[in-house]
């Protein structure tokens, strides 16, 4: 009698589900690879994102799964007050010894207890002088500084609370010598420092169903948006809840849904714009409220002087949509006040891929910015300022040699920070 032949099996695989092998340093603790592992099966199901750069053309990629395991991880950050046991992408500068962790200047505070830079483009970083590390674990999740003892920018001193640096490689990541090098002088030694290689085990037949998911729901798989499918019936087979935490629970699943608006995908909108609404579920629609009118009809925008307005045109309606100067400076400043981002870098933006919303509350933004490299990153916000950060987007484009004082105006840099 002839035994039935097995499926093969993915090399370095010992089961079809999706496996994570930790390398280097060992895990502080075994919650610590089921915390992440979970992030990492559900990211690894997301395919590339394809963009095309709004300044020079060209056309790039990037990769969702290391987006979507950020923005998790960001998720439980944000929905925590940043007093969490994990925190994703620190950015560090790498001119001192040891490292320094970056933290927020959003809104000009100064905070010896305030959060970590959310930016990858923190103020006062210097090319070639900054590494972003996939994860840092740090020893005491009530002491939001995430580095090792030492200074902050500013001067303070502060304890040693980096538990470990961990470094996540989905199949076809490569972990480089000088990334290795750095990881490890930022953690404090081989020992903090830790990969978790995250391998796809499962049989072609599974990762089918990821590929039809992501064709139906995902429009980012054509890097041009005039050929992105918007389906207005949302799939039968929902999509796995996102495994995220909080100091409550969260009411009802959340899902990531993917769609996508910025400075030139806003063109590439107006004939779809309205499918591509109705496509997303009844909770997301609502923060889309305020600006679905400009997302989906031909209009022009306009710098009302007289009145220290900005307003947008409806070209079919007549409908006008207006903003004053100080509603602006407000938008600005709460946008500020989670992202952590910069009239320079928002001048950068050209893409702002919507990913999903936590427990009514946090939406998932993945903000792409034109540098001299292309660099994405996730922003967990309230939901509510989805509108706001759209607005700006398109207005810093169309307007920003007026928009500049105005924004930047001592009334934009006023306040407390997240």
């Amino acid at each position: 009698m002839v035994s039935p032949r097995l499926p093969e099996l993915p090399q370095g695989c010992t089961t079809t589900s999706i496996e994570g092998t930790v390398k280097e340093a060992p895990l502080p603790s075994p919650g610590n690879k089921k915390y992440l592992m979970e992030k990492a099966e559900f990211a690894i199901k997301f395919p590339k994102l394809g963009i095309r750069g709004s300044k020079s053309g060209d056309e790039y990629s990037i990769e969702l799964k290391q987006i979507v395991m950020s923005g998790l991880i960001r998720a439980d950050e944000y929905r925590f007050g940043f007093n969490w046991d994990y925190k994703a992408e620190v950015s560090f500068d790498m001119r001192f010894e040891p490292p320094r962790p970056f933290l927020s200047s959003s809104l000009g505070a100064q905070d010896p207890g305030r959060r970590h830079s959310l930016t990858p483009f923190p103020k006062g970083f210097l090319g070639g002088k900054l590494r972003r590390p996939d994860i840092t674990i740090v020893k005491d999740k009530n002491v939001r500084w995430p580095g090792q003892a030492g200074s902050d920018h500013q001067g303070v001193v502060h304890p040693d609370n980096l538990e470990r640096i961990v470094e996540v490689k989905f199949p076809g990541d490569t972990l480089y010598a000088d990334q290795r090098r750095d990881y490890i002088e930022i953690s404090g030694g081989p020992k903090k420092f830790s990969v978790l290689e995250v391998t796809d085990c499962r049989d072609n037949g599974e990762r089918e169903k990821d590929r039809e998911y992501n064709a139906q729901t995902n429009p980012t798989l054509a890097s041009d948006p005039r050929k992105w499918p918007f389906p207005v019936e949302r799939p039968k087979e929902a999509p796995t809840p996102v495994p995220v935490y909080g100091p409550a629970p969260t009411a009802k699943p959340a899902y990531l849904e993917a769609w996508t608006l910025a400075q030139e995908v806003v063109e590439g909108l107006r004939e779809d714009g309205k499918n591509a609404i109705e496509a997303l579920s009844q909770e997301v629609r609502q923060y889309f409220e305020d600006v679905s009118a400009w997302l989906t009809q031909k209009g022009e925008w306009i710098r009302q002087e007289a009145g220290k307005a900005w307003e947008w045109v409806s070209e079919s309606t007549g409908e006008v949509m207006r903003w004053t100067d100080e509603q602006v400076r407000e938008m600005w400043k709460e946008v500020q006040k989670y992202t952590d981002l910069s009239l320079e870098v928002l001048k950068e933006i050209t893409w702002v891929q919507w990913l999903g919303g936590i427990a009514a509350t946090v939406a998932l933004v993945v903000i792409v910015v034109n540098a001299p490299t292309v660099v994405a990153f996730v922003a967990a916000i309230p939901a509510s300022l989805i509108f706001a950060l759209a607005s700006l987007v398109r207005m810093v484009h169309l307007f920003w040699p007026k928009l500049v004082p105005i924004l930047s105006a001592p009334a934009a840099l006023a306040g407390a920070n997240a």
